[in-house]
């Protein structure tokens, strides 16, 4: 009886995720239009029709998921072909499904957010809710992509590169609230709001970087390019926490607005990076410059840590 549950289980092995994803999807494109339809007019229900072509997006991913991995599982090899379709597919989903939530999130708190009621359930928490769920759609289609054991070493290399996702996404939000305050907002900088609004969008865009990574080595089976490690974090410490936490002090310091706890993990991420990019200098010049041993040295010590035999 157990091993027929097992064996159940294996056959509908990435259904239940595929399902839940676009459930999600759904629930979350209904849930924007529908902010922009009552509050801007009828036509705006023509985002239907992106909303159509990114479920077929993520449709064509999971087909291509479905077949590489059956043919991987009797061939008991690898296709080039099949894993560029797989992992290039998903790369593509999640870029034009973050363009399109960045354009509604633009939208929405650049017309009419401070407009929304606490009280009605279409409020500022319903919307936040909504735009937060961008996190689960990210892990749900990256467990989608990829087939990597818990505890291995290439599934620590995954974990490493996008773990932080949901929480950034969950910062950006947070560092939105203010822009429901309509009082706050007339008293905030010229442009302040458009830069929290810029940086959220960004937010959502960064996630494409480490898929890019993570498709060009099959998620850890090639060899990592130090050039996009450092391109993640740089943007991820500099392009992203660091403009937050700016902006965050001069809400609190200039405005006197509270501040968030989420300013705390901006801090952390930055003083981790940096001290990550040191420490990869000091290795660098640590390593030998002379005999044939240098050749055998790895030339960046970042890109050793990510590489797994």
């Amino acid at each position: 009886m157990a091993g027929l549950c097992i064996k159940c289980c294996r056959s509908v092995k990435h259904l239940p995720t595929r399902l839940i994803c676009v459930l999600i999807i759904l629930l979350q494109a209904a849930g924007l239009d529908y902010y922009l339809v009552t509050y801007k007019n009828l036509n705006w229900a023509g985002w239907a029709a992106a909303d159509i072509v990114i479920l077929l997006l993520l449709l064509i991913t999971f087909y291509f998921g479905y077949r590489f991995h059956r043919q991987q599982k009797a061939s008991g090899g690898e296709d080039e072909e099949d894993i560029e379709l797989h992992t290039r597919a998903g790369v593509v989903t999640w870029f034009v499904y973050a363009a399109v939530l960045c354009f509604k999130v633009s939208y929405a708190f650049k017309d009419f957010s401070h407009k929304l009621d606490e009280s009605d359930f279409f409020g500022p928490n319903t919307l936040k809710t909504t735009i937060a769920l961008a996190g689960i759609v990210f892990l749900i289609l990256l467990t989608t992509l990829h087939d990597a054991k818990p505890g291995s070493s290439r599934r620590k290399y995954i974990d490493e590169l996008t773990g932080t996702v949901i929480f950034d996404i969950l910062d950006c939000v947070d560092s939105m609230e203010i822009l429901f305050d309509e009082e706050a907002r007339r008293s905030i900088l010229p442009s302040l709001d458009d830069t929290i609004i810029g940086i959220a969008c960004i937010n959502f865009l960064l996630p494409t970087i480490p898929l890019i990574t993570l498709s060009r080595t099959n998620f850890g089976h090639k060899k990592l390019s130090q050039k996009m490690v450092i391109l993640h974090k740089v943007l991820l410490a500099f392009v992203v926490n660091l403009p937050l936490l700016i902006t965050r002090m001069v809400i609190w310091h200039g405005m006197s607005h509270g501040i968030s706890i989420f300013s705390l993990k901006n801090i952390i991420v930055i003083g981790i990076v940096s001290y990550d990019l040191y420490e990869t200098h000091e290795s660098e010049g640590d390593e030998p410059t002379q005999g044939s041993t240098a050749n055998n040295v790895p030339s960046y010590g970042m890109e050793d840590r990510y590489n797994y035999s």
